[in-house]
């Protein structure tokens, strides 16, 4: 692929600010794409359409295309003064709305074939703009095409997009920034008959089509890709209406512009990219986007991290960044396991009280990230994460380097990986993930330096409470005022993990039940076949 043609008036490529624009500021452009993004994955224009369909009904005719005529002329010479039109075309072919998709189909509908040598389905462009929705970085397409390929590939996404295909639609519009996507098909859909394709039906738009895109086009930063606007007159006139932009213009085509696009990347704060495919140029936005994204994503705040968590997670090619947002948080517990590798001098039950409440604190970023990224893995593709997550946390645990032994304090190391492990339980059992439950309590293992060539145990009897908390001071802690409590441990794992419990479920107290009842239930059965627990306690 060669190098595109980019606009001189800036010292840098339109790419590079672009795309740092739309990593800085998701959700501010609107894209307009036309039939150039979709003619590469074999979808005729509109044009197109109107032009095979006056070809097959002069065929069909006793009077066919002479030599010399145009289809055009054809058409004005035969049809009595009836508008050349998509909608004239399909009244004239078909009368009901099975028969029109029927004749419809052969266009914009794949065959098997079709399907084998990646025609008429989702290309690269489509696919990257589908990921760009995917990261909140788009959320308002605005496109003149009839084919379904954009929304097609956002449903591959997990996105179900507001399909706005007539005035009609318009008027019932959510606001788009409060949808995910909102997919504008102007010209409409290639199944109804609501399109528009003939200069006088391009020439205006209904009030309420009219009124949305002026606010879009006022409200948003607009790119434009496969667009020519020779034929859209109301929809150029629209944006030419807009003259105090906001946000840039950015403006890519697969050759030279033509006069409009001339015309109106002249204008201050646009840019133009030339000679570069939407598929080529789309991909490349994309990684640019995920590279700006990976540098400027500082872990400041618990909402920045979730929502990088939420952008990564779907993505495949993302997973080695995944990993690093959980080490990142991983590298907070490790300090803690380092600092506290020395006894302190007094291990009363008031630092006991402050260790545990710390100890939470602490690792609360690293909990909520585990726990949604459990619950929002709905097939599963990072199980193994999840238990490196965990197998880390244990890992994390050192040996006292000095002061006295108090075995119960050196217990407590694995108090951060206690409430992981509860945590995720509750997390894959909100998500019904019964698989990554028994994971998290097999996969991750243990055995204790104190024990010349100890078993490695499994993380549920590793961190079982009764091995990382000592009842009796779990008792005595000041929390509980004068009464001491039944079942200590229990209500200290309960109150410190309610509020993930809230984040999960509008039933806190009963998913705590569940996780503990099954939790206990693994444990037994466990113990029963191998006898763990007493070796561990000794």
């Amino acid at each position: 692929m060669t190098d595109p043609i980019v606009s001189p008036r800036s010292i840098f490529d339109p790419r590079v600010t672009l795309a740092t624009s739309l990593a800085s500021q998701p959700g501010v452009y609107a894209l307009l794409v036309g039939s150039g993004a979709s003619t590469g994955a074999g979808i005729p224009t509109g044009w197109g359409v109107v032009e095979a369909l006056v070809r097959k009904l002069a065929a069909a005719s006793l009077d066919g295309i002479t030599e010399g005529q145009s289809w055009e002329q054809w058409w004005h010479d035969h049809a009595d003064g009836a508008p050349l039109g998509y909608s004239t075309l399909l009244e004239g072919l078909a009368s009901t709305p099975p028969e029109r998709r029927a004749l419809l189909a052969e266009f914009f509908e794949p065959s098997e074939e079709d399907r084998e040598l990646g025609r008429k389905v989702p290309g690269p462009a489509h696919k990257a703009i589908a990921k760009l929705v995917a990261r909140g970085t788009i959320r308002v397409i605005v496109t003149t095409n009839f084919d379904r390929l954009i929304e097609q590939a956002l449903e591959a996404e997990g996105i179900m997009p507001q399909v706005i295909t007539s005035d009609a639609s318009f008027q019932g519009m959510v606001p788009p920034q409060h949808m995910p996507a909102t997919v504008i098909k102007l010209n409409g859909d290639y199944a109804s008959l609501d399109q528009r394709n003939t200069v006088e039906e391009l020439s205006s738009y209904p009030e309420s089509t009219t009124k949305w895109l002026a606010r879009i086009f006022d409200e948003y930063g607009l790119l434009v890709s496969g667009w020519s606007g020779d034929w859209d007159l109301a929809l150029l006139a629209e944006i030419e209406r807009t003259i105090n932009r906001r946000y840039p213009l950015y403006w890519t085509a697969r050759t030279e512009l033509g006069a409009i696009g001339k015309r109106l990347t002249a204008r201050p704060g646009a840019h133009a990219v030339l000679s570069v495919t939407a598929d080529d140029f789309f991909t490349d936005i994309l990684a640019r986007v995920g590279a700006v994204e990976q540098l400027t994503e500082s872990p400041v705040s618990l909402a920045m991290k979730l929502a990088r968590l939420r952008r990564t997670l779907p993505d495949p090619v993302r997973h080695l960044e995944l990993r690093d947002l959980f080490d990142t948080e991983l590298d907070e517990l490790r300090r803690w396991a380092t600092e506290r590798a020395h006894a302190p001098a007094e291990s009363t039950f008031e630092a006991v009280d402050a260790e545990s409440d710390e100890i939470f604190a602490r690792i609360r970023p690293l909990l909520d990230l585990f726990t949604q990224g459990i619950l929002l893995d709905r097939d599963r593709q990072h199980t193994d994460l999840w238990c490196w997550v965990l197998q880390q946390s244990l890992d994390a645990r050192q040996a006292m380097l000095g002061g006295s032994y108090l075995e119960w304090w050196e217990n407590l190391a694995h108090y951060p990986a206690l409430l992981l492990y509860r945590a995720g339980t509750m997390a894959a059992l909100t998500a019904k993930h019964e698989d990554v439950i028994i994971a998290l309590a097999t996969q991750p293992t243990w055995s204790s330096p104190m024990v010349m060539q100890g078993a490695e145990v499994q993380a549920h009897g590793v961190l079982h409470p009764l091995v990382v908390l000592d009842r009796e001071v779990v008792e005595q802690l000041p929390r509980w005022g004068k009464s001491k409590p039944y079942f200590a441990i229990s209500r200290l794992l309960r109150k410190q993990l309610e509020p993930i419990a809230r984040e999960l479920t509008s039933q806190p107290s009963r998913l705590l039940d569940r996780m503990e009842y099954r939790i206990a239930l693994a444990d037994y059965l466990h113990r029963q076949q191998h006898a763990l627990l007493p070796a561990i306690r000794r």
